[in-house]
């Protein structure tokens, strides 16, 4: 047998057996579930580079029809899907209770995938009907997920800060599902919103994007850092400010909207969950990173360095989109957020999260008995480096577009993040089809 065999997934340090590392690993949900959660993202970022490489227009206006179709695209298709699936899989193992009735995933993956369908198409052709009818589908997508999600979490023994951070998470989601609802039927002409409505596109841009990407990446970060590049733990007192701030923007964003309240009053009462996002996080945890024991610099953890270098411009542009005229503002702003900082993250813990399930899936339990491979070599390190700088120039590519008016560079992001996302996908569906057991030299 290799030293890989014996070690468990060599070259990554990770512990072996049904309390790895603190986890509950025992408690892990089938890899199926998640597994087809994550596969929804390449399919989304492809997508969405086709729009962008379509149109002139998708990196003009965020309230162009392709514009938002694209949009949603990235937030609810490429970010949705990875956050729906991590949560399966996180809960279970950091929070130390299952999900219940876990085989509705199933379910709530087909419902999501086709309202992602019918809400892309409703938005790009302009079409009421697919809105509503996306909307119930989604809606009821959320509401199958959310309510073993929030059994699980209020059940869970464990208090420490990734828990709650999942739990301010999930209650932001469930409010930009709410927001998202409405929105959809005032745009479809079903019913009227008061105040006004830029305040209500930013209240959802900051629920969904602070609490609910923001608060869940950063909540998960805090458990997976140390986890997979051997960190030190992050400064606990940063985590708590943390989940202090996302509890902020919860209480005062939808307070805001009750008094018709517009974008700047929204933008106030985010203003601290901003810091510690896009300011404070990155600042930790980049130096963390720099004091792990683990010296070796691969593709994942250079996908981190790029997105926590790129977050301290969001709450700039932020201030931007509020205060300023330009609508180029709001386009990269919601650019740098979606494809820049959370979905370089995403991309890069895809390229550890899932060759460590397939390893403790389908290996795990023949350590010892035989040859089995590592998680290096389930996932090679040369893909995730071209993905990573395919990535990359897709995201430089778009902010050249954005700051140029460049049909050709708008056109060029495209084409890069279709590319990218197919790297993603073979890389994922590469990693996912290993079962056999062979011997490794390393």
């Amino acid at each position: 047998m290799s030293a890989a065999g014996a070690a468990g997934p060599a070259g990554h340090g990770q512990p072996s057996g049904p309390s790895a590392g603190g986890l509950r690993t025992d408690q892990a949900p089938p890899l199926s579930i998640p597994a087809s959660f994550f596969l929804v993202a390449p399919v989304a970022m492809i997508a969405s580079g086709v729009l962008l490489a379509s149109s002139d227009v998708v990196l003009v206006s965020r309230l162009m029809p392709f514009a938002m179709a694209a949009t949603h695209l990235g937030t609810l298709g490429f970010l949705g899907a990875l956050m729906l699936g991590a949560l399966y899989q996180m809960i279970p193992v950091v929070a130390g209770v299952p999900v219940p009735w876990v085989r509705l995933a199933h379910v709530v993956h087909a419902l999501f995938v086709a309202g992602l369908g019918m809400l892309v198409a409703g938005l790009a052709l302009g079409t009421p009907t697919l809105l509503v009818v996306a909307s119930i589908a989604l809606l009821a997508a959320l509401l199958l997920f959310l309510g073993p999600v929030a059994v699980a979490l209020v059940r869970a023994p464990a208090t420490n800060e990734t828990v709650w951070g999942m739990r301010l998470a999930v209650v932001g989601l469930m409010a930009i599902a709410a927001l998202g609802t409405v929105m959809a039927r005032a745009r479809a002409g079903i019913v009227e919103v008061g105040g006004d409505w830029r305040g209500w596109v930013s209240a959802h841009a900051v629920l969904g994007g602070v609490v609910w990407v923001g608060g869940l990446i950063t909540a998960v970060s805090w458990q997976v850092v140390p986890m997979f590049y051997l960190t030190p733990p992050l400064p606990r007192w940063s985590c708590w400010a943390t989940l202090a701030a996302l509890g902020l923007a919860l209480l005062v964003v939808p307070s805001v909207l009750l008094v018709g309240g517009g974008p700047a009053g929204v933008l106030v009462g985010a203003v601290p969950a901003l810091v510690m996002v896009w300011w404070v996080h990155p600042i930790v945890t980049l130096r963390a990173i720099h004091r792990r024991r683990r010296r070796r610099a691969d593709g994942s953890v250079r996908f981190w360095w790029a997105a926590l270098s790129l977050a301290p411009l969001v709450p700039v542009l932020a201030v931007g989109a509020v205060l300023g005229s330009d609508e180029r503002w709001s386009v990269a702003l919601g650019w740098c957020v979606v494809w820049g900082w959370a979905g370089m993250i995403g991309h890069g813990m895809l390229t550890r999260i899932v060759p460590f399930l397939v390893w403790f899936h389908r290996y795990a339990a023949s350590v010892g008995v035989l040859a089995v491979p590592s998680m290096r070599a389930l996932l090679p390190d040369a893909r995730i480096r071209l993905a990573l700088w395919l990535h990359v120039a897709a995201v430089v590519a778009g902010l050249l577009a954005i700051v140029t008016g460049s049909a050709l560079f708008a056109r060029g992001a495209g084409v890069l993040l279709v590319v990218t996302g197919v790297a993603l996908a073979l890389n994922l569906v590469r990693t996912l089809l290993r079962r056999t057991v062979t011997a490794t030299r390393e």
